[in-house]
């Protein structure tokens, strides 16, 4: 993981229209040089606001979609057309129209694993249960990551937004899923959330670190704390964005807000 870097813009609106641009610049020149790019995005109210910052894009023009793939740094794990998912959201937001005007394959669009059980049979799941098909879905992905990626076995860029609690992908703040994987596993599956729901399954630290850019991204004053305390220190339970890192960049994207308590420098 390579040293972090904080880039500060002065509200929201300017971060996100920002990260959106890089996104499609980074994504062009990576295309000038190989066959293709692959890109883990994320979800939330920073996420999506980017996604649509990058439809309205004028530089969206200029990217071979075609050879773009898509994939996500966690996801609920709930039925397939459920509107909290994440990959739901982000078709909405950006990608669906790409996908129906046959610019981008839909082959290209990999999206976590739902739960294809039925309302009943969620309901009478034991946690034991929903701990065995969670892993079941991460075992799944973490197979389409490898047959799809070969020898790089990482993404290009990966996004991420940042809790207030300071998680990032559904990896939670002492929760045994920063610490039970070994360094091969890049998906883990969880059962007992902290954030509802509790199903969901996430990209692994060690596997977001193999990623050659990891973007996090924060908005607003109550995601202040959390980026000062992660920026403060490495590898810390109680803040497990302060894990993320990316081989080649890591970027912290903020608004002034966010960086407040850093801006008073007070990131201890």
């Amino acid at each position: 993981m390579v040293e972090r870097r904080v880039i500060q813009y002065p509200n929201a609106d300017v971060l996100h229209e920002a990260v959106a641009a890089r996104l499609l610049i980074k994504i062009s020149d990576r295309l000038a040089r190989h066959q293709r790019v692959d890109v883990a995005l994320t979800g939330g109210t920073d996420g999506n606001a980017v996604l649509r910052a990058v439809a309205a894009s004028p530089l969206s023009e200029a990217v071979d979609w075609s050879r773009v793939h898509l994939w996500w740094g966690d996801e609920r794990f709930v039925p397939a057309d459920d509107p909290d998912r994440n990959a739901v959201q982000a078709r909405e937001a950006w990608f669906g129209k790409l996908v129906d005007n046959g610019v981008m394959p839909e082959s290209h669009v990999h999206e976590m694993p739902a739960d294809t059980r039925s309302p009943e049979e969620i309901a009478a799941a034991s946690d034991k249960d929903n701990y065995d098909v969670a892993a079941k879905a991460a075992h799944a992905y973490e197979k389409e990551i490898v047959n799809e990626l070969g020898k790089k076995q990482a993404f290009d860029i990966a996004l991420f937004g940042v809790g207030p609690d300071g998680h990032f992908a559904s990896l939670f703040p002492n929760h045994p899923a920063l610490k039970s994987h070994d360094k091969k596993t890049r998906v883990i599956g969880l059962s007992d959330s902290p954030k509802l729901p509790p199903v969901r399954i996430s990209l692994t630290s060690p596997f977001i670190r193999k990623c050659r850019r990891v973007w996090m991204i924060a908005s607003g004053e109550r995601k202040a704390d959390a980026v000062a305390k992660a920026l403060g220190s490495i590898n810390n339970p109680q803040v497990p964005s302060s894990f993320a890192g990316g081989a080649k960049e890591s970027l912290w994207l903020v608004d002034d807000a966010a960086a407040s308590i850093l801006r008073n420098g007070s990131a201890e």
